[in-house]
């Protein structure tokens, strides 16, 4: 590769012989310093990227954990709410329920006449 490059900044270049060894040798410092995209550089990426889908991650799970949460104290007050109404339902139908409608009747009609 050097000779080639030496080639070619001497003839077409037009550079003196020194000149055009001192630019190959340069460009080939540059080439073998520079990290295009090598293994170091991916690997770092790939970590930022895996950092990243873990946060979501855990964005995710904590987010869930907050709905389950809220849906298991909504189920647990609709159940409370059920039973209650299951109460009062039987107390109405029930002697206690018979008892204080006919006791509300009796006072209706005395107000009444």
């Amino acid at each position: 590769m050097q000779a080639e490059t030496i080639e070619l900044l001497s003839v077409k270049g037009k550079f003196t012989t020194e000149q055009a060894v001192i630019m190959a040798a340069a460009i080939d410092m540059g080439i073998e310093k520079a990290q295009f995209v090598t293994v170091p550089i991916m690997d770092a990426r790939f970590a930022a990227v895996d950092a990243r889908i873990s946060r979501l991650e855990a964005r995710m799970e904590s987010g869930f954990a907050t709905l389950e949460a809220r849906m298991d104290l909504k189920m647990q007050r609709w159940a409370v709410k059920v039973v209650i109404a299951m109460l009062v339902g039987q107390t109405a139908l029930g002697p206690i329920g018979l008892e204080a409608f006919s006791s509300l009747r009796q006072a209706l009609s005395t107000l009444v006449h």
